[in-house]
């Protein structure tokens, strides 16, 4: 699902739409209020088209979507299984200030409570990321050149619109067999998670208790040493026998 950047309707991601949609990924553009009453409103308004997925969706959220993406409510949050970025100003912007969009201003309150709140989803990926530059879209047709003008200059619109840029996202994305693994963190094993209580008992290291012990060991040492010395009374050793001489035949005559 695209979440379009401030001001910008659904025909700006028509082109991005388009090549994804040929790599096989099933594509949606969502629409925000371009003047809602609250940001509340705005909000909700986005939460319900993303709660109409029948699975968990990737957002890849344009500009300041990628504002409005970071206060949605828990349940369409969980939908949310991969957030992409594309050049959204995630230290607010000077175009806001002093504007009904104030709450988006270059380090703002707003801005600086909520931006951590992209680290809520299972995986984040900021791409592009530009610090102050926001601009509205124009249509180039008021200046005669027979095309957009997507901030020429910083380049944040044409991540949407240039085949370069686009070439590079749908590289990014994979395709829709190539599988997003997540690594859930060891959980720690129970026998180790909390120490065991170690008891100690002290008494034996009492003076007069230690001094008995010393004792009994010392006597224990002892008999040990008596028992392994040899006996001193050594049997007689045998004396040889002679063995009986042969006598000499004599031969008769």
């Amino acid at each position: 699902m695209i979440v379009p950047g401030f001001l910008a309707g659904r025909s700006y991601y028509s082109r991005l739409k388009s090549n994804l949609d040929n790599l096989g990924f099933k594509v949606g553009i969502l629409s925000t209020l371009r003047d809602p009453l609250s940001l509340e409103e705005a909000v909700q308004y986005l939460a319900s088209q993303i709660l109409t997925a029948p699975n968990e969706v990737t957002l890849i959220a344009h500009n300041t979507g990628g504002l409005l993406v970071l206060i949605l409510p828990d349940e369409a949050r969980r939908k949310v299984k991969r957030l992409i970025t594309l050049g959204t100003p995630f230290h607010g912007s000077d175009r806001f200030t002093n504007t009904r969009q104030s709450y988006w201003g270059f380090e703002s309150d707003w801005v600086k409570t909520n931006y951590k709140n992209a680290l809520s989803f299972p995986l984040f990926q900021p791409l592009s990321a530009i610090e102050d530059f926001s601009f509205p879209p124009q249509e180039s047709t008021e200046f005669g050149q027979g095309r957009d003008l997507w901030f020429d200059i910083p380049g944040n619109y044409n991540l949407v619109r240039r085949n370069e840029n686009i070439r590079t996202l749908r590289e990014f994305l994979g395709t829709p067999k190539d599988s997003i693994v997540i690594i859930s963190p060891p959980k720690a094993n129970p026998e180790f998670a909390v120490p065991k209580k170690i008891e100690v008992d002290f008494s034996k290291y009492e003076p007069s208790v230690y001094k008995k012990n010393q004792n009994q060991l010392a006597v224990k040492k002892k008999s040990a040493v008596k028992k392994a010395k040899p006996s001193k009374k050594s049997k007689a050793a045998a004396k040889p026998v002679a063995k009986p001489k042969a006598k000499k035949k004599t031969k008769k005559r």
